[in-house]
């Protein structure tokens, strides 16, 4: 099997799966490294530009996603793993498809611009071992998975791994974020990398003001103690969980950002004035809540990198579709849905935060414990759920931990007569969907497989 036969297997392999309702984002690119083991680092020939890693514990697939739309409106080709599949065989199969479609639209051999992939950290060094990126953008780092992942430094430490493997990786990191401090710490004390000054660039916010909604932030912190000297952090400002303008009585603390920003956020979009190189400009969000406006600054950081005009940004951004399941809204049987992934506590929290005394709405909670969702639930213990305390409307439970799903709302002070409890997420969809009056609408938080369930639900009713 040559190169080219394997992108055409490939594409075949992916086309039959669609045909049998699959989602078809893994298993094309497992057999094609089988078959090919090679294919990734030949595959990489074929991008002529940037090659763009995103990782971290949240909005990894809204960054990748805005960052590729940017791209693609500075007339840019782009290869992006926009299915969200992240890890190795996963990345394989959008690589592949994408030069596929590349070659056949524009003759066979032409390369294409940019490559743009979110990665879970835990297969970074992987995925690194076969593709070599340019830039590496950290998003944050949060407790997630500990089933999988484990702790925040095991997380970190395989971080790390990949970044050793190539010395000349240009990082990009959230300078509101201490957890992230380590990555920067240790590049500078690894005795394996070269001796020059590896390039770290920082992004963050300087002022964030909540116009239209719940300014306070109850998600959990996940470090509380300086990346140093181990003493408690101090917070001239907090944004959510640890991120913020943080400092130590040490004197460490957070790096001035190279792309600093102030934001206003409001309930379904956010206001960023952006400062680089001396230079401001304005931009316009339309996805809701601040973790969103923090993927938007690290997909401008991207940009900015890459060399893109910043009206091209600005247009990207006003332009730009969430993902299924990212601040995703849909008209369904002419009933207003909006679909918001929940998957840890911080981020569920932050979701979480937007819902707070909302009106004219009903809600589904679809809790799944698969291998990708991770099987450990505890984390809805730790999400802040007394939100929904005042909830005055219908609330469907649904998934496997449905019944631990209510349990947390009970102790949270929801009103039990509210729930109605299905572990069938088709037909607690269709009962919620069912439910909402013409002057209401349906908030779904699913867990990931959760979500990849209604998404096959909602194809089939749009």
């Amino acid at each position: 099997m040559n190169f080219k036969q394997a992108l055409n297997y490939t594409n075949k392999f992916y086309k039959f799966l669609r045909k049998l309702h699959s989602s078809g984002t893994s298993l094309p690119g497992k057999y094609l490294r089988k078959f090919y083991p090679d294919f990734l680092i030949e595959a990489q020939n074929y991008i002529t530009s940037y090659k763009f890693a995103i990782t971290g514990t949240n909005g990894k697939t809204t960054t990748a996603g805005l960052l590729a739309q940017i791209l693609k409106e500075a007339q840019k080709s782009v290869i992006h793993n926009e299915l969200g599949a992240n890890m190795p065989n996963g990345i394989a199969t959008a690589v592949a498809l994408g030069l596929y479609n590349n070659f056949k639209e524009y003759g066979e051999d032409t390369p294409v611009d940019n490559l743009v992939i979110e990665s879970d950290e835990a297969y970074l060094r992987e995925t690194f071992e076969n593709i070599t990126f340019d830039y590496l953008l950290v998003t944050n780092l949060f407790r997630d998975q500990l089933d999988r992942y484990g702790e925040l430094d095991i997380t970190k430490r395989k971080i790390q791994e990949g970044i050793r493997i190539n010395p000349n990786l240009k990082i990009i990191l959230n300078a509101d974020d201490p957890g992230l401090y380590d990555i920067d710490k240790n590049i500078k004390n690894d005795m394996l990398l070269p001796r020059k000054k590896r390039k770290v660039i920082y992004f963050g916010f300087e002022n964030v003001e909540f116009c239209d909604f719940e300014a306070k932030s109850n998600s959990p912190s996940e470090v509380i103690y300086c990346p140093v000297c181990k003493k408690p952090l101090k917070y001239s400002k907090r944004f959510y969980s640890q991120l913020g303008l943080w400092s130590c009585i040490c004197r460490t603390k957070r790096p001035r950002p190279d792309v600093s920003a102030d934001v206003k956020v409001f309930r379904n979009y956010s206001i960023l004035n952006v400062k680089f190189e001396g230079k401001s400009i304005m931009y316009k969000l339309n996805l809701s809540g601040l973790y969103n406006a923090y993927n938007a600054l690290g997909a401008i950081t991207c940009a900015y990198a890459a060399q893109i005009d910043r009206k091209i940004i600005a247009r990207a951004l006003d332009n730009y579709k969430p993902v299924f399941g990212r601040a995703q809204k849909e008209i369904i049987k002419n009933k207003n849905v909006a679909l918001y992934l929940i998957k840890n506590p911080t981020g569920a929290s932050e979701v979480l935060r937007g819902m707070k005394n909302i009106k004219n709405t009903k809600l589904m909670i679809a809790i799944n414990d698969k291998y990708a969702d991770g099987r450990d639930v505890s984390w809805l213990w730790d999400a802040d759920f007394e939100v929904l305390e005042d909830f005055d409307n219908k609330i469907y439970l649904s998934g496997t931990r449905a019944d631990d799903m209510a349990l947390r709302l009970k102790y949270a002070g929801v009103n039990t007569g509210l729930m109605v409890i299905d572990n069938n997420i088709k037909k607690a969809f269709e009962y919620a969907l069912k439910s909402v009056e013409p002057n209401e609408k349906l908030i779904v938080l699913p867990t990931y497989t959760a979500l990849l369930t209604l998404d096959k639900i909602i194809k089939n009713k749009a």
